[in-house]
């Protein structure tokens, strides 16, 4: 292992550790700094600030390995690994998505929503949806997913992974792809027409 990634791991267990002591908006660079015992100094030539720390440790050890090879057929399998993966670690998983002022929430977001963002590209081979309506169905099923992880973490990661992927499942299955089939315009013909709704 190359020694800037032993002390970036060394850094990101010394912010692991102080959350379990403190919310994350209470931790300073020169708290992580001297609970890893380097100086300011090296902690920068790392990272930009704690946000970048934050950022890497969910690239790293959250998304990278459990979300690779994501689509519309392995999601659910995928989203239930990620989130065994945040139990293993519950604290520092609760902490940092509670005491970043959506920081968190936001990062989140924008991963999902380039996943989904991928996921239609690879449906829609011929380009028959522009890229507007490509980015608003990701940004709604990312919105969807985010937020539902985000609540379960939120209060206290009670459900089972298990229980929540396939309910998530069960909620969605088909929806990406009928979201994809509307945004091409062959499925309006067989919608009702507003004027007869009540």
């Amino acid at each position: 292992m190359a020694e800037s990634l032993i002390t970036k791991k060394a850094i990101a267990d010394s912010l692991k550790i102080l959350t379990r002591e403190k919310t994350f908006d209470k931790i300073s660079v020169k708290d992580i700094s001297e609970k890893c015992g380097i100086n300011r100094q090296t902690f920068y030539y790392h990272f930009v600030d704690k946000f970048d720390l934050l950022e890497w440790i969910y690239q790293t050890e959250l998304l990278d390995p459990n979300m690779e090879g994501v689509d519309f057929d392995n999601w659910h399998v995928k989203l239930k690994n990620t989130l065994e993966t945040m139990r293993t670690d519950k604290r520092f998983y609760i902490n940092t998505i509670n005491h970043t002022e959506n920081y968190i929430q936001r990062y989140l977001v924008e991963q999902a929503g380039a996943w989904f963002q991928r996921a239609i590209d690879e449906l829609d081979e011929h380009t028959r949806v522009d890229s507007q309506q490509r980015a608003f169905i990701s940004r709604f099923f990312a919105y969807g997913v985010c937020g539902t992880i985000i609540e379960w973490a939120s209060g206290g990661m009670q459900e089972e992974p298990e229980y929540i992927a396939q309910n998530m499942r069960k909620l969605l299955i088909h929806c990406e792809r009928a979201a994809y089939i509307y945004a091409t315009e062959e499925v309006v013909k067989d919608l009702p027409n507003e004027k007869n709704e009540p």
